[in-house]
């Protein structure tokens, strides 16, 4: 009964359906609170989301979470409830908007930071921070996961997944993008008593050198620039070290790190400076902020002595600081080499080492990254192999095929997945422009390297358009593949087009598993002369007695080609009939029966009638027949002077 009313409802267009469901949020129990919830769901009017949102505070925590999961049915609701009169609800949108990360809703936040009520431009300033924490953490956090995991046994926990986490990251990144802006206008134009926590805000997204928050730092006149300046002269707090690093890009904060970095002696801040500085030489963190800011690393023989005097351990560490050091990626991929060979008995080093090197922007060089596909330990190289393929550089396919055939087997296996489609459709697209013999000797190649191929070729015969199925059949047919596709090629045999089932007769007869009824059946119930002519041929290189009464009776078929095919197949078979049958083709009354007449004349060699052909030549009735009958005896002459020819030569030479 609850659910037909809740039905009725929520399909009604009056506004009062709105108030009656609210009521029901507000006094019924959980389970009715439930039921109210999915009907406001299902209208989502203003009306009613922004009920829901005034009475977020009251709502049960799983129908809490049912709202932050579908916080996108609330963003109209949101931006019209913190624009309303109401305290209370202006609250609880504030806040949905930062505990429903949506970044793109920030200026809702700007809009109520200046509010003259300091409840609300408190929740303002709260929720603007809450999204630049939450936005500068979860881009750190997709940046060093996208990678495998691996338990305490070595076993694999998660398989990157590229395509999801580049979705994941892009939209993150334009939600961040939202978020950048609304905190840096707002620390332009706010001059209230929340500056500190917008300015907290700020420093939180200069991570990087692209966001709008560390521009700021360059801009002119900018509100927010002389309180960053200032911030960025103290002692950092552990969330701020990013931007508290990138600072020594900018000239004028450059001189103030030595005088800091003496005064700093908070575990959490330590740590997370040291995370980024080689902290291995010797604890000196000027001389570390020094190598940091311009650039520099040690000749070779300083660094052969810094890392013979540390274990494997620390060798990855070194690893991770030459990540951050602003060095060129190919100095960088110069020395860590070294690293890894100090590393090459420790996986948990080498593991590391490989995690700092694929944090590199999508544009660095990869040849570091394709040198551990032959790391010694499987998993390494298994990683290698889908990090080439995630970041997709020029020389992707030739670096994969160099370990093609050589890497471990699950290596291969990432290899082929990622090299076969691109291996297939490139043979697949030159196949028609090759020579013959050329094309072949690819196409042998291609299956060795890509075990899929053959699966491929099979999904070519089940769909696309006839040609597409033609192409494929011709490849299979070429490449030997009649016997694996059987299938296929069987189900072609019984097509709806002529032309389709044609081919596919002439492929299936190489599979020796291919029984003889499937060919007798096309032969003698196809309604397409085609199929038949070139069923006929197949029999032909069976040569099996029992097809004889068959061809016989076909080698008076009415169709021509059919026919001819039927006489050369008895002449290979050495029937005697053959040569009467092939007299009665030539006198045929029928103009096309003699053109076929002598096409199986000069496929058979019986130069016995080339009276006959002689006859046609001269006074035969047809001009095509005549034409023809002359090319034959063309043929024949020609045939006759290089046999001379040859015979000339042989005695030349005895002689």
């Amino acid at each position: 009964m609850i659910h037909r009313l809740i039905h009725a409802l929520a399909s009604s267009k009056n506004e009062a359906a709105d108030d009656v469901l609210l009521e029901a949020l507000r006094l019924g129990t959980d389970r009715e609170k439930a039921v109210a919830m999915g009907g406001l769901f299902k209208r989502q009017t203003n009306r009613g989301l922004g009920g829901v949102i005034g009475e977020y505070d009251r709502l049960p925590e799983p129908l809490q979470e049912l709202v932050l999961t579908e916080i996108r049915l609330f963003n109209h609701a949101i931006r019209d409830s913190a624009r309303g009169g109401e305290v209370a609800r202006r609250l609880s949108a504030l806040r949905l908007v930062a505990l429903g990360r949506q970044g793109r809703m920030a200026y809702v936040l700007s809009e109520n930071l200046h509010d003259p009520e300091e409840s609300v431009s408190k929740a303002a300033c709260d929720a603007m921070v809450g999204l630049a924490r939450w936005a500068a953490s979860e881009v750190k956090r997709l940046q060093t996961s996208n990678d495998v995991r691996f338990d305490a046994e070595g076993h694999e926990l998660l398989p990157a997944e590229p395509e999801s986490f580049t979705a994941d990251y892009l939209r993150l990144i334009e939600q961040r993008g939202e978020i950048e802006a609304a905190v840096a206008r707002a620390i332009d134009i706010h001059r209230g008593r929340h500056g500190s926590d917008l300015l907290r805000a700020a420093m939180l997204l200069a991570d990087n050198p692209s966001s709008k928050t560390f521009q700021i730092l360059q801009a002119t006149k900018h509100g927010g620039q002389l309180p960053m300046v200032r911030r960025l002269q103290q002692k950092p707090a552990s969330e701020h070290v990013p931007a508290f690093l990138l600072a020594a890009s900018v000239a004028q904060l450059r001189g103030s790190f030595g005088n800091v970095f003496g005064h700093i002696d908070e575990p959490p801040v330590l740590d997370a400076l040291l995370r980024k500085t080689h902290w291995l030489k010797d604890h000196g963190l000027q001389l570390c902020m020094h190598q940091v800011t311009r650039g520099v690393w040690w000749d070779d023989t300083a660094l052969a002595k810094d890392v013979e005097r540390h274990t494997t351990t620390d060798a990855a560490r070194i690893a991770e600081w030459m990540a951050v050091s602003g060095t060129h990626d190919v100095v960088q991929d110069e020395r860590i080499l070294k690293l890894v060979e100090k590393a090459k008995d420790d996986f948990g080093a080498r593991l590391r080492i490989f995690r700092t090197i694929i944090r590199r922007k999508r544009g660095a060089t990869t040849h570091l990254i394709a040198s551990f596909m032959d790391d010694t330990d499987e998993r390494i190289a298994r990683m290698a192999a889908r990090e080439i393929v995630r970041r997709q550089p020029a020389d992707m396919e030739s670096v994969l095929l160099q370990r093609a055939s050589s890497g471990a087997v699950s290596v291969r296996q990432v290899i082929a997945r990622a090299i076969g489609q691109i291996g297939f459709e490139s043979y697949w697209a030159r196949f028609d422009r090759l020579p013959k013999q050329t094309r072949k000797q690819a196409g042998k190649a291609m299956l060795k390297i890509l075990p899929d191929a053959v699966n491929r070729l099979g999904r070519k015969l089940s769909t696309g358009s006839a040609d597409q199925r033609v192409k494929a059949m011709q490849i299979c047919h070429e490449l030997g593949l009649a016997e694996q596709l059987r299938e296929q090629l069987l189900k072609l045999c019984t097509d709806t087009n002529a032309r389709l089932r044609s081919k596919a007769v002439t492929v299936v007869g190489g599979a020796a598993s291919v029984p003889s009824d499937v060919l007798i059946d096309r032969l003698l119930n196809d309604s397409d002369a085609r199929v038949r002519a070139n069923t006929i041929e197949v029999l032909e290189t069976k040569r099996r007695t029992e097809f004889l009464p068959i061809l016989a009776k076909r080698a008076r078929a009415t169709n021509p080609r059919e026919r001819a095919n039927a006489i050369k197949a008895l002449h290979q078979m050495r029937v005697g009939s053959a040569t009467t049958q092939l007299q009665s083709m030539l006198a045929d009354d029928r103009s096309e029966h003699r053109i076929s007449g002598l096409w199986a004349l000069r496929q058979i060699g019986w130069w016995q009638l080339l009276s006959e052909v002689g006859r046609l030549a001269k006074s035969d009735n047809n001009m095509r027949v005549r034409r023809y009958a002359l090319a034959v005896l063309r043929g024949v002459a020609e045939m006759a002077a290089e046999q001379k020819k040859a015979k000339q030569v042989v005695v030349a030479k005895a002689g």
